[in-house]
């Protein structure tokens, strides 16, 4: 069984970059020829944009070749009432205890919901100890229920979870703009006595992320299939991958960003606009570019000032890059300053040659670059 698994595209708007990355979603799924497609959290950004949006996900979910499989978020828990419909091959997993059996594959669905960390413990291994007693009477029909048998081995529980991975250390932006609070949150040691061979999970924006349980079990984290936030850089992916075998990323041609520090160096050949505009030629179409800009130019070699170059670098902003920070000075500033004049006088004093002179100078402007604020 091949599953493509994917989460928090957070859609607001029809046709907007987020919606064409859900379609883009899509035809991969149809050209992998896949057989579950399953979206762990966080479709819609709110209730409302889902009840704005339904008609048109019917759209995009009709006539599928693979099964749709979603759980609600934090951000869309309201959005999936009674009698909901989505598509035919569309099913909306709200309640842990009530899997959804496809061939020799349970899947089951975790959907947020408020629940103190104790709970959360509990409520997994009451679903645990119903996973292990489905492949008991699986096994019971086919005449066979031996504890270890070879049957046992083939049943495959799959778990669809929205909440935060407590191992995950790198702070809270991980988990996108949610604030500092709690959501499910979860250890991978809750997972290892518990029977789910991959832990599906959503809610982690940054990247995709695989975490091992133990042998051949994984807790994953897919990613976001299109940059929500600045915070989401580098190609976006989804987890593509065949039950039994390991998580593996694929690369989605969706829109993301990519964050380009330019530190500003006098000793530098090249022109630093000359190095932003070959850094946009050479970027992805899908892609946007963030820049933060510091340190000093020589205004002399540039043939310009620090207004010329800010409008320099002012006409390459545009749709595919954005500049976040420009802090830059021109390093006449510091030439002009007494103590390095006084500097000047002495070593000119001094009888060397022109090559020991020049990086004499260039040792002593470095190290007033790096003491001043």
């Amino acid at each position: 069984m091949k599953v493509l698994h994917t989460a928090d595209l957070h859609l607001q708007e029809y046709n907007d970059a987020r919606w064409n990355s859900l379609k883009e979603i899509v035809r991969l799924g149809k050209a992998e020829a896949i057989d579950v497609l399953t979206i762990c959290g966080d479709l819609f950004e709110s209730t409302h944009h889902a009840h704005k949006l339904r008609p048109k996900i019917r759209e995009i979910f009709s006539g599928l070749p693979f099964t749709v499989l979603i759980i609600p978020g934090n951000h869309d828990a309201e959005a999936y009432p009674d009698g909901v419909f989505l598509g035919e091959k569309v099913t909306v997993i709200r309640d842990l205890l009530t899997p959804v059996e496809l061939g020799d594959v349970f899947f089951w669905g975790f959907p947020f919901e408020e629940m103190p960390p104790e709970e959360i413990l509990e409520y997994l291994h009451l679903a645990g100890e119903m996973a292990r007693k489905r492949s008991f009477e699986k096994r019971r029909d086919s005449g066979t229920h031996q504890p270890g048998s070879r049957e046992e081995k083939q049943k495959v529980h799959v778990l669809l979870f929205h909440g935060e991975l407590l191992d995950i250390v790198d702070g809270w932006s991980q988990y996108g703009d949610e604030g500092k609070q709690r959501y499910l949150p979860v250890k991978l040691s809750y997972f290892r006595t518990l029977p789910w061979h991959y832990v599906l999970a959503g809610h982690f924006h940054i990247n995709f992320s695989v975490h091992r349980i133990e042998e051949e079990r994984f807790f994953v984290y897919s990613g976001s299939p299109v940059s929500i936030t600045r915070r989401e850089l580098g190609t976006r992916q989804v987890n593509l991958f065949t039950i039994g075998g390991p998580p593996a990323s694929f690369p989605l041609h969706t829109p993301y960003y990519e964050k380009l520090e330019l530190h500003l160096n006098p000793f530098l050949k090249q022109n630093p606009v000359e190095i932003l505009s070959e850094r946009l030629a050479a970027l992805p179409e899908h892609a946007y570019l963030l820049v933060e800009i510091d340190g000093y130019f020589d205004g002399k070699q540039l043939e310009m000032s620090e207004e010329e170059f800010h409008r320099a670098i002012s006409k390459l902003i545009g749709k595919r890059m954005e500049v976040v920070r420009m802090e830059f000075r021109d390093i006449r500033e510091i030439m002009e300053d007494d103590l390095f004049k006084r500097f000047m006088t002495r070593l000119n004093r001094i009888s060397l040659d022109d090559t020991e002179k020049q990086s004499i100078v260039q040792y002593a402007l470095q190290a007033m670059i790096e003491a001043r604020p």
